[in-house]
């Protein structure tokens, strides 16, 4: 047999950690995401950072140093590690050592076989108000791109007048295009919101919600749900997330054997709402302990005594009727719910979607009502969570009492 391409040695191992990532829906670890963040001094790449993962990614003092040339910053309740590149200056001596340094780092990773241990994007910022896109600079990025690592230039501080900053990123696209780099993504940010003097308001921040969304569409699948969880901007790419996880517990339980054995389908259950809990709430960037998802269950009804009855009682004491309404509302509420064809009879399955959606809804309202600081008191938003899931399910059931 002929030795493999290195495509197809590739193909190879992205179908391998598939099939690896599908047999291992109670995993508790999260892949993390290697992004690097690149651009000389000054182009607002902790800015950057800080609003997409976090205020306190990029806090000075912070970074690892990988290497001379780049820093890493990483947090352990975040699938997340940001490869930052220092000391970049336009067309001096020194940049153009970094360059090769850092070049050879990312290559070297790039060739190794375990796809976790490398860098899986590459963010190039550059100030929208500098219009330079020459010299060392525009090297770095042919030579950067020349590895194939997935790369994006980021427009920062997009503060200025809009003709101006689309006529930079037409002159970008132009340059990129004659050099053989016109698949380059390019997305204008502003990452805080700048007000001038003399303004009424300020200039609100934009831009971030398209940088996460073009990057995932850039990453290997096998890397996306780390990614999702640690960035802070997109809800949208959460909540899909989230209905991915739902799902792979649906169907896990559609297709067990013990989830229709009746009495150990109740343990069976409540471990499996357990462990899907956790993964959505590291959707959230909500990092729960078994303790902690155990108050949560405990005291909001999502117990063994309601599963029991749900799953075993020959009554339908009203579940099916309440579940069927919720799915339904769900997707008029937006959500694909890609698991409305569940049957009747497939009551352990049906009771997983009914818990998952509502710790969803729960923990949405939660992320809008809590600031980034509030979110890291863990007790709080446990206690928080259990008053939010018991107010949504006291107002299913008096919905439900009313159409009786």
């Amino acid at each position: 047999m002929a030795d493999m391409t290195g495509q197809e040695k590739f193909d190879q191992q992205q179908e391998e950690l598939e099939r690896d990532l599908d047999s291992r829906i109670d995993s508790k670890d999260l892949p993390v995401a290697n992004i690097m963040v690149a651009g000389i001094t000054g182009t607002g790449k902790s800015t950057l950072i800080n609003a997409v993962f976090g205020s306190d990614m990029a806090a000075t003092g912070r970074g690892k140093p990988v290497t001379d040339h780049i820093d890493e910053y990483a947090n352990g309740d975040i699938p997340i590690h940001i490869w930052d590149t220092v000391g970049l200056e336009l067309d001096s001596e020194k940049t153009r050592e970094s360059i090769s340094a850092i070049k050879s780092t990312i290559a070297s990773k790039a060739g190794l076989d375990d796809q976790y241990d490398r860098v899986h994007a590459i963010w190039y910022c550059i100030n929208s108000g500098s219009n330079r896109y020459q010299g060392a600079e525009l090297e770095f990025i042919r030579e950067l791109h020349a590895i194939g690592v997935p790369f994006i230039i980021v427009l920062t501080q997009c503060s200025g007048e809009e003709e101006e900053v689309n006529a930079f990123e037409d002159e970008i696209r132009k340059i990129n295009k004659s050099m053989g780099m016109g698949d380059i993504e390019i997305v204008q940010v502003l990452a805080l919101p700048v007000k001038y003097r003399g303004m009424a308001q300020a200039i609100p921040a934009f831009g971030l919600d398209k940088l996460v969304d073009v990057t995932l569409k850039l990453l290997p699948t096998f890397i996306k749900s780390g990614f999702i969880a640690a960035q802070r901007v997109s809800q949208s790419e959460k909540r899909n997330a989230c209905e991915e996880i739902i799902c792979s517990y649906v169907r896990a339980a559609q297709h067990g054997f013990w989830d229709k054995v009746p009495l150990i389908n109740v343990f069976i259950t409540d471990k499996n709402i357990m462990n899907m809990f956790q993964k959505l709430g590291e959707m959230y960037n909500t990092v729960l302990s078994p303790e902690s998802i155990n108050k949560i269950i405990n005291r909001s009804g999502v117990d063994f005594k309601n599963n029991f009855f749900g799953l075993i009682s020959p009554i339908d004491m009203g579940y099916n009727k309440k579940i069927t309404n919720l799915l339904k509302q769900k997707k008029e509420a937006g959500f694909s719910v890609k698991i409305d064809d569940v049957e009747k009879n497939q009551r352990a399955a049906r009771m997983i979607a009914f818990y998952g959606y509502i710790f969803v809804d729960s923990i949405e309202e939660l992320w809008k009502e809590l600031t980034e600081e509030k979110l890291k008191d863990v007790d709080m938003v446990v206690n928080e969570l259990i008053r939010i899931i018991n107010k949504k399910l006291s107002e299913r059931k008096t919905k439900m009492d009313r159409r009786r």
